[in-house]
C-alpha cells in the first residue's frame, strides 16, 4: 500500500513538472522580420544612397565604354572597304580588345558592387541581430525564427516592432 502511495505521489510530481514545462514552453518561440529591422536603422538610407551613387557611376562608365565601342564599330563598318588589309586587321583587333575590356569591366563592376553592398549591409545586419538577441533575451524567448521560415504560427510572437524600437 505504501508503495502505491509513493508511486502515486511521484507520478503526481512528474505530471506537475511536465505541466510547468509545457506552460513555460508556450513563450519559447518568437519570429521577426530582420529585413524590416535593417531597413529601419537610421543609417540604412544613407548607405542605400551611397550604393545608388556608386552604381550610377559604374553605369555611366559602362555606357561611355559601350558608346566608344559602338562608334568605332560603326566607323569600321562604314570605312573598311577603303582601308588596306593591315588597317582592317588593326581596327578589328582594336574592336576585339575594346569588347573584351568592356566585358571585363562589366564583370568587375558587378563584383565590386556586390562587395560594396555587402560592406554596407553587413554592419547594419549585425546591429539588427544584436538588437534582436537583446529583445529576445529580455522578453524570455529561447528561439527566434526569421519570418521567411515561418510556415505556420500558433503560439509564436512577432517581436519585429520591439527590435525596430531597439535599433532606432
Amino acid at each position: 500500500m505504501k508503495l502505491k502511495v509513493i508511486f502515486a505521489s511521484l507520478f503526481a510530481v512528474m505530471l506537475m513538472s511536465f505541466s510547468n514545462e509545457s506552460a513555460a514552453q508556450t513563450k519559447i518561440f518568437a519570429y521577426a522580420n530582420l529585413d524590416s529591422v535593417v531597413r529601419s536603422i537610421p543609417e540604412f538610407e544613407v548607405k542605400m544612397k551611397e550604393l545608388e551613387s556608386y552604381q550610377n557611376q559604374l553605369y555611366t562608365s559602362m555606357q561611355q565604354q559601350e558608346q566608344e565601342f559602338q562608334s568605332k564599330y560603326a566607323d569600321f563598318q562604314q570605312n573598311q572597304q577603303n582601308w588596306l588589309p593591315e588597317i582592317i586587321q588593326q581596327k578589328a583587333q582594336e574592336l576585339k580588345l575594346l569588347q573584351s575590356n568592356l566585358q571585363e569591366f562589366q564583370q568587375t563592376a558587378q563584383q565590386n558592387f556586390a562587395k560594396r553592398q555587402d560592406e554596407a549591409i553587413t554592419p547594419l545586419r549585425l546591429k539588427a541581430e544584436a538588437a534582436l538577441a537583446e529583445v529576445a533575451k529580455a522578453q524570455g524567448y529561447q528561439y527566434v525564427l526569421p519570418i521567411e521560415m515561418l510556415l505556420y504560427n500558433d503560439g509564436a510572437d512577432d517581436i519585429t516592432e520591439s527590435v525596430i524600437q531597439k535599433v532606432k
